[in-house]
């Protein structure tokens, strides 16, 4: 089915420099010394006028497994984790962010555009205290990825449904791991996980979370021990990394 073409105009995103003197400019990036600072000063359009396959990809497989689940599972709990596979595979969620009551609410190949379709059915009528997310899809080297800033404008708009429906519950955004299977992504990613601890911080109630630079190497290489066969997602040693540095900050945000 084809679709008449919508165009989403996002807002544009300026990040200022204060820094004087010489400056080295690289695409997006001007260099002031040692600091990096990221002008984007365009508005982009996402194109949703292909097939709308995208968007229903999913409805009968892990977001059907979802909305099943949803019908009998207990709906109160501390934190509800939601995204990508790197949510939907952490086995060891429960006993990684323990005595934490958490919800897995993650689904494989999950997209920021697909995510906000499908927005009521992962979130259904839970009642979390506090929200995780993680989703790198958007940015994965495939034809229809998007911009960082388009990408960026979908996690803003996620901040601003879930602050309207859950008002006062915290979110944490992890950032997005460096990979070997995306390596091609790497400055795309590093771009993205700049523009959202920026805006993390000066957003209330949000918070940025980096759990990529404690799986790279000691030099700041990306450290395949750390992740499975796939070289994408991370494995037991990396998800206890990751819980290693979230669960504490959990921990403080509920007051257990």
């Amino acid at each position: 089915m084809k679709t008449t073409p919508i165009f989403i105009p996002l807002f544009a995103l300026l990040l200022t420099s204060c820094c004087g003197g010489a400056t080295k400019s690289v695409g997006a990036v001007e260099q002031c010394g040692d600091a990096q600072v990221y002008h984007i000063q365009t508005t982009l359009p996402i194109d949703y006028s292909e097939d709308m396959e995208w968007v229903l990809r999913y409805d009968d497989n892990d977001v059907e497994a979802l909305r099943q689940r949803a019908l009998t599972e207990e709906k109160a709990c501390d934190v509800l984790f939601f995204g990508s596979s790197s949510i939907r595979l952490w086995k060891s969620l429960e006993e990684d962010m323990a005595p934490l009551k958490v919800v897995n609410r993650g689904y494989g190949g999950a997209m920021m555009r697909d995510l906000h379709y499908n927005y009521h059915t992962v979130l259904a009528d839970y009642a979390p205290e506090a929200f995780v997310f993680y989703c790198d899809n958007d940015l994965g080297g495939f034809p229809r990825d998007l911009h960082p800033t388009e990408l960026f404008d979908l996690y803003r708009l996620l901040v601003e449904r879930l602050q309207a429906d859950y008002p006062g519950k915290p979110i944490f955004f992890l950032s997005i791991k460096f990979n070997n299977n995306r390596i091609a992504k790497l400055e795309d990613h590093r771009l993205f996980n700049a523009i959202m601890a920026d805006y993390a911080a000066h957003t209330e109630g949000v918070e940025f979370v980096d759990v990529n630079t404690p799986i790279l190497a000691p030099d700041g290489s990306i450290d395949d021990a750390m992740f499975e066969a796939d070289r994408l997602h991370v494995n037991r040693e990396g998800y206890r990394i990751w819980a290693s540095v979230l669960r504490p900050k959990l921990l403080e945000a509920l007051g257990k």
